[in-house]
């Protein structure tokens, strides 16, 4: 329930205060007195846009704030799931600054419009003229319906898993997408892939390839040198290290005699020590070294395919290869992965719209099940609210082999005929305005026997009648207003006379300034207000008696 809005600094209005009624709240006053402006402004409080242009006073912000006492709706999930803190007695700001720019709060943390609009569109319903165009949606009687079934929650139930279907089949039409452009580069990229593992790449043994085709082509210059160079040390008796052995015997004769020859010679045994083992190497070496003509030729192709790979490639090491090597795996696993996750995706889609399908018939059923009690209803409705002859079909039309939707498998077409005689036709065809808004009061007041509606207003819902219709009308509101809080405005003193409590818009005129005022509306008060509604200002004594007999 609204139970307060304040507004300060808003399009006439310098400051408003106002505290509803529980029950059928009426607003009058004057055309142009700000009526709507009030309807602007709570617009604000549900999440509407707005801007610079809505401020009274450039200089100052514009501040809109509303109580709403929200015990009744089970609001506590939502709070918890958008991490607020819930309060019975809930207060919703908004605030717009003077570059246009607004922040809304929710017991003063601030929040997003779409997060505001997700709790007022469950507090607050408005009705305005030319809003009829809802009873043309093919979908807005599927809602009614579920409502009369009591169904509603099993309804929220499918269409959370069929969101959910929709974003894993959106996932699976973008996986199918990237796989059909992919599947050209494919074969390319396995055949790239293929080329590289089967070359063994290896950084290291690339180095070893090289020096071991350097060593194998030159096999028999190094046994020639490696020989020679043994024969020069070690290979005669007049070879380098012989002689060596020699010189250093008779240096050795002479170590007692100075220092320094101590000193030569023991640096001359140690070379001796060198040569020898110098000369253990050149014959290993040389015994190692055997011309191996298969050898050569398969490392010489390796070599030469490793060559090839890396003028294909463009790059100067084995280093880049196997880096190109290792992205192409990837790329492959990637299009492997996709092709899994599509299969995936497939199989449980199928299962999944299998389950929806079933859940969509139940409900379905259920709705065909309450469509003639909808019918009656709001035809009986249609005679209290002078259309004795209206009356409406719903017409169903049941898609079980068309997709989807997030309303099941039906789409329900409003058909009306406010004549006797005549056959119902579409409303867009057929009905004036004020039958339309008397259509979609007899709707509101339908679904209300069935559901706890947040605050329902009306604005001037009752355009187009007069007379008896209008005071079944405010009948109605005050109907609507027991069990739910209602906020009408009306031209119609009948309906005003309805009112749990009456609120009237008018406008002050001060020195150079013009502002919006409201007031609340009692005793002779009221009983003025009703009669200049009924006669025009200066209401003579008849005017007044029928106010009173309107009031009794």
């Amino acid at each position: 329930m609204l139970q307060s809005l304040s507004i300060k600094n808003y399009a006439i209005i310098e400051t408003v205060d106002i505290q509803f009624d529980a029950q059928l709240n009426i607003i009058t006053g004057e055309t142009g007195a700000g009526k709507s402006i009030l309807l602007g402004a709570l617009n604000l409080i549900l999440g509407k846009r707005a801007d610079s242009h809505v401020l009274r006073d450039a200089c100052e912000k514009c501040l809109i704030e509303a109580v709403f006492h929200i015990q009744p709706y089970s609001l506590k999930n939502f709070f918890e799931e958008n991490n607020l803190e819930y309060e019975d007695e809930t207060i919703i700001r908004r605030e717009i600054n003077t570059s246009g720019k607004s922040r809304a709060f929710i017991n003063d943390s601030p929040v997003t419009l779409e997060v505001l609009r997700a709790l007022t569109e469950q507090l607050v319903d408005i009705y305005a003229q030319g809003e009829t165009q809802n009873l043309l949606d093919k979908y807005f009687f599927c809602e009614i319906l579920d409502e009369l079934c009591k169904q509603s929650n099993i309804v929220k139930s499918y269409q959370i898993q069929y969101h959910q279907y929709i974003q894993k089949q959106t996932r699976l039409h973008q996986l199918q997408e990237t796989q059909i452009r992919l599947q050209k580069e494919f074969d390319f990229i396995s055949f790239q892939l293929n080329e590289l593992e089967e070359a063994k790449l290896d950084a290291d043994e690339y180095e070893s390839i090289e020096h071991e085709v350097g060593l194998l082509q030159n096999a028999e210059v190094i046994k020639r040198n490696l020989a020679e160079s043994f024969h020069l040390i070690d290979g005669n008796e007049y070879a380098a290290l012989s002689q060596l052995l020699q010189a250093n015997k008779q240096i050795g004769q002479l170590t007692d005699f100075h220092p320094t020859i101590l000193e030569m010679h023991e640096k001359l045994v140690s070379i001796n020590d060198e040569l020898k083992s110098i000369t253990r190497q050149i014959n290993n070496i040389a015994d190692a070294t055997e011309y191996n003509e298969e050898r050569v030729q398969e490392l010489s192709e390796k070599q030469s395919n490793i060559n090839k790979l890396l003028q294909k490639h463009h790059v100067a090491t084995v280093q880049d290869l196997i880096d190109i090597q290792t992205d192409l795996q990837q790329k492959v696993a990637a299009f492997t992965n996709s092709t899994d996750e599509i299969m995936r995706l497939e199989n449980e889609l199928t299962k999944e719209h299998a389950d929806l399908l079933a859940t969509a018939q139940r409900i379905s059923k259920n709705r065909s099940e309450k469509i003639k009690t909808a019918e009656s209803k709001v035809t009986g409705l249609l005679a209290d609210l002078g259309m004795p002859f209206g009356f409406i079909q719903l017409e169903q039309k049941v898609n079980n082999t068309a997709p989807l939707n997030a309303y099941g498998i039906d789409e329900i077409r409003l058909l009306f005929s406010a004549n006797k005689g005549t056959t119902a036709q579409p409303l867009d065809e057929v009905g004036s305005g004020g039958e339309k808004s008397r259509l979609m009061l007899a709707i509101k007041s339908l679904v209300a026997e069935t559901t706890t509606l947040p605050t329902l207003i009306f604005d001037e819902i009752d355009t187009g009648i007069s007379g008896e219709v209008a005071q079944k009308v405010g009948n109605i509101l005050r109907a609507l207003g027991k069990k739910h809080q209602v906020i009408s405005i009306t031209h119609l003193p009948q309906v005003a006379a309805k009112a749990s409590k009456h609120f009237f818009v008018f406008k002050n005129h001060e020195k150079e300034k013009t502002f919006t005022e409201i007031k609340t509306l009692s005793g002779n008060e009221r009983l003025h207000e009703l009669a200049v509604m009924l006669s025009g200002n200066n209401p003579p004594k008849e005017a007044i008696e029928n106010a009173k007999r309107l009031l009794n």
